[in-house]
């Protein structure tokens, strides 16, 4: 291969990125192929591989871009920094929530999913992905952030808990997980059509909100939802 300039490499590089993005979202990530990706790229076979070695070099680098777009912990930190109450705080993070979920749903979220599924029929791939992939911990950095918010309101004396913080820990991860379970099934999938009930993630993670405050005994709660 002569030699090229690095804008020139990466230039290529994105194109093929960018093809391969559109491909992830159009198809699961257990059944793209390389072919996928060289017809929706235009480049050719022989051209792919001088940037990458194989599919999942390219599967890596699309997750990483799409993990680094969705990094929200600077957006939390200027949560926390400017609510004025516990209540405030725990009710922005989760509007925070709901909006993230519906703008990145056919990106990270439907990403996340399909690696389950990709790795429990490929473990050797899972090894070579997995090391690779670049987490940005966002989803936990909010969670520690509520429980936070948590713990300040009832040391203020803003909450009167009606169970462990452990237990509504639980609540919160799994309802949230479920949340993004069922959305993500519905709108990427066609799949879960309750007498036709279509999901609404900002609503649900409101409904899920005012679960939370309820059960930390909160009244302020009631006139800010």
């Amino acid at each position: 291969m002569p030699k090229v300039s690095k804008e020139y490499v990466q230039e290529k590089k994105k194109k093929i990125l960018d093809s391969a993005l559109t491909v992830c979202k159009m198809k699961p990530l257990y059944d793209i192929t390389m072919r996928d990706i060289i017809k929706a790229s235009g480049v050719s076979q022989g051209g792919i591989y001088r940037y990458y070695s194989d599919l999942d070099e390219i599967l890596v680098d699309v997750i990483n871009q799409a993990n680094a777009n969705a990094d929200y912990k600077h957006l939390i930190d200027e949560i926390m920094d400017t609510s004025d109450s516990p209540t405030t705080s725990i009710i922005q993070l989760f509007t925070f929530l709901g909006q993230y979920i519906k703008e990145n749903l056919l990106t990270v979220g439907k990403f996340q999913f399909e690696l389950t599924i990709l790795f429990a029929n490929n473990p050797k791939r899972q090894e070579k992905i997995l090391s690779n992939i670049t987490e940005n911990e966002s989803g936990q950095y909010l969670m520690q952030n509520l429980i936070i918010a948590i713990r300040k309101g009832i040391s203020t004396g803003c909450f009167q808990p009606a169970i462990s913080i452990e237990d509504l820990s639980i609540f919160m991860v799994t309802s949230i997980d479920g949340i993004v379970r069922d959305v993500l099934l519905q709108k990427c999938y066609g799949v879960l059509p309750i007498d036709q009930m279509q999901f609404d993630e900002i609503k649900l993670m409101n409904t899920l909100c005012k679960s939370v405050l309820l059960l930390l005994g909160s009244k302020e709660g009631e006139t800010k939802n």
